[in-house]
């Protein structure tokens, strides 16, 4: 017995490996706006022919991947003496 592959998880990673959207990826996790996110959303929902679901998964997961560890999470130091700037 072979194990197949689901059609949807194929098509959506060869659409995610696709180089104009991985750029389209990296503009989103940089710029950090619905708007690019979104974007993104509609365009691999539709290429790939899944649901906008499935792809807003898709993309959360691929941009929290390439940003930057700095920036995926942040905290409040306080400073040792002194006051405002």
């Amino acid at each position: 017995m072979t194990i197949q592959n689901n059609p949807h998880s194929v098509r959506v990673r060869q659409f995610v490996a696709s180089e104009l959207f991985s750029l389209m990826l990296d503009v989103a996790a940089a710029y950090n706006t619905p708007g690019y996110e979104s974007y993104c959303v509609i365009v691999l929902a539709h290429n790939a022919r899944v649901s906008r679901t499935l792809a807003q998964k898709e993309v959360n997961a691929e941009i929290q991947r390439r940003r930057p560890a700095s920036t995926r999470f942040w905290t409040v130091s306080s400073t040792s003496g002194g006051g405002a700037a």
